[in-house]
């Protein structure tokens, strides 16, 4: 169990020992051994003990906080050592226009390349016929070039966006679930379930980079592509792009097509957005810790946050960022 979920309302988590309980209405929902946890997520509902913390700081556990519409409210970080030489590098890497021009170039292309193999693979997972999604990957490879001549980052950021508009399409025609009202990516707040769960998801994934580029000496708030926003960790969601499409999006796809997740299992909330239900939060981060298992991706982050390291440092000149295959995972609908 690398993280410990804990959703359900009204909880309490507790130490006892070298152990964590989780706790309500006097019984015992459940136990881990604190050696067998790399990391605590706790919705905003949970309570947890002083004593608990403090067990998790000496464990080296970080514990995040969310709401339960997937906000990020913060993170309880054990102390680390800080990095100062590769936070040098990295504030004098983030006045150089080129440098930062020529990751954003590698980390898009990635980006793009990834949700073109999450449309092909879709295409091959289902029979019959799928156009619509077929002419968008293939309008997605013509896109890929594009990239290569632009010259500046609107440039890019410009093919970016239709690549967007092309895929988030092609995304409504993959749901095959009756009852969905999809008609487009929409975050904020989130109007509709499919939308809920992407950005469920979003957060989940760039909290996951945010801690380790932390850890590791970044500072994970100033990036290269996305614009250095208060309280958005910019090179935390540069990174992050080409995780999107097979992490989340394949994610959410699954949780709908196989009505793991359906209409039912949404409410509304304020300003017009819907969140989970606690069961169908529960149902979701079951699928969500399966699917990082089954990418090893935990892994595959460290791996991606140690290799920007030596970016930054001059021993490479490019990030290499995370490829997924359209010829990956377990063959069946969005498996």
């Amino acid at each position: 169990m690398p993280c410990l979920y804990v959703v359900e309302p009204g909880a309490v988590v507790r130490r006892s020992g070298c152990r964590l309980l989780v706790e309500k209405d006097d019984r015992q929902l459940l136990e881990v051994e604190l050696t067998d946890l790399d990391s605590v997520l706790l919705l905003s509902t949970v309570t947890v003990t002083t004593p608990a913390l403090c067990a998790l700081l000496q464990a080296g556990v970080e514990t995040a906080f969310l709401t339960g519409q997937g906000k990020l409210l913060g993170q309880l970080t054990p102390p680390l050592a800080r990095n100062l030489a590769l936070r040098r590098a990295q504030y004098e890497k983030e006045r150089d226009p080129l440098f930062a021009l020529r990751q954003a170039r590698v980390l898009l292309t990635a980006k793009i390349d990834n949700q073109r193999q999450v449309l092909l693979r879709h295409a091959a997972d289902y029979s019959g016929p799928q156009p619509a999604v077929e002419a968008a990957a293939s309008r997605l490879e013509q896109l890929l070039l594009a990239l290569g001549n632009s010259p500046d980052l609107p440039a890019l950021l410009g093919v970016e966006g239709r690549a967007a508009a092309l895929y988030w399409q092609a995304f409504a025609e993959m749901l095959k679930a009756e009852g969905l009202a999809f008609s487009g990516r929409r975050a904020h707040p989130p109007p509709d379930p499919v939308n809920a769960v992407l950005s469920f998801g979003y957060t989940l994934l760039t909290n996951l980079l945010t801690s380790l580029l932390d850890g590791y000496g970044f500072d994970p708030w100033l990036g290269f592509l996305h614009s250095e926003t208060y309280g958005h960790p910019s090179l935390a969601l540069d990174v992050v792009e080409a995780y999107r499409a097979p992490v989340v999006d394949r994610l959410a796809l699954r949780l709908f097509n196989l009505r793991i997740l359906q209409p039912g299992d949404f409410f509304p909330y304020e300003e017009g957005g819907v969140r989970m239900t606690d069961d169908a939060l529960r149902r979701f981060f079951q699928e969500w810790e399966r699917a990082l298992l089954r990418l090893n991706l935990r892994e595959a982050l460290k791996s991606q946050v140690e290799q920007l390291a030596r970016v930054y440092r001059g021993v490479e000149e490019e990030i290499r960022p995370w490829r997924w295959s359209a010829r990956e995972g377990p063959v069946g609908p969005e498996g």
